[in-house]
């Protein structure tokens, strides 16, 4: 975005705290195609409007971090979580237990680390899995989503405990804690 560009932008949000009301929902119809709801007060109108003029002339909000909003609030749906770099997770399969850890890129396992749990879930079967479902972090109808602090992420589940695979919280070393609690 040019010099000019950015002052005009400033300069425009500039204006609207000294607008009035009346003003303020006249240029909410003409940024947004339809009248202000009644219930929102001058604040509210401004704040909105300054970032709708921001979102015009920078760019809106990353498509996965929307899809986390909207998700958010919907009524009834769990949170999307993130599991975090250093996690542990564990799956008991065929009697023996795979232990893999969250890393950065990917998932470490066996001495190596993978792209996703859906490569280290075939190379323990021998079958296409659905990774996270296969070490049981989601439920067969819900969908997992790409993020950016891990390859995966999984739709949490709150009081319910999984029969196949579980994640662990992050020990001391993976976290860089000392034994005595302290940052290091």
């Amino acid at each position: 975005m040019s010099q000019s560009a950015v002052e005009n932008l400033v300069a425009e949000i500039d204006r609207i705290p000294a607008m009035n009301v009346e003003r303020l929902r006249a240029l909410w119809r003409e940024t947004m195609g339809r009248p202000a709801p009644d219930a929102l007060s001058k604040g509210l109108i401004a704040r909105a409007l300054a970032y709708r003029l921001q979102e015009q002339s920078l760019g809106g909000l990353d498509p996965q971090l929307r899809r986390l909003l909207t998700s958010l609030a919907k009524p009834g749906t769990e949170p999307v979580r993130h599991l975090k770099i250093g996690s542990i997770i564990v799956r008991e399969h065929e009697g023996k237990i795979h232990e893999i850890m969250v890393a950065p890129g990917g998932f470490y396992w066996s001495g190596q680390v993978y792209p996703s749990l859906s490569a280290i879930a075939r190379k323990i079967t021998g079958t296409s899995w659905n990774g996270p479902r296969f070490f049981g972090l989601r439920g067969p109808n819900e969908r997992t989503q790409a993020g950016p602090y891990a390859e995966q992420q999984i739709r949490t589940t709150r009081g319910k405990r999984s029969s196949r695979g579980a994640v662990r919280p992050r020990s001391k070393e993976a976290s860089g804690l000392r034994a005595s609690g302290d940052r290091g």
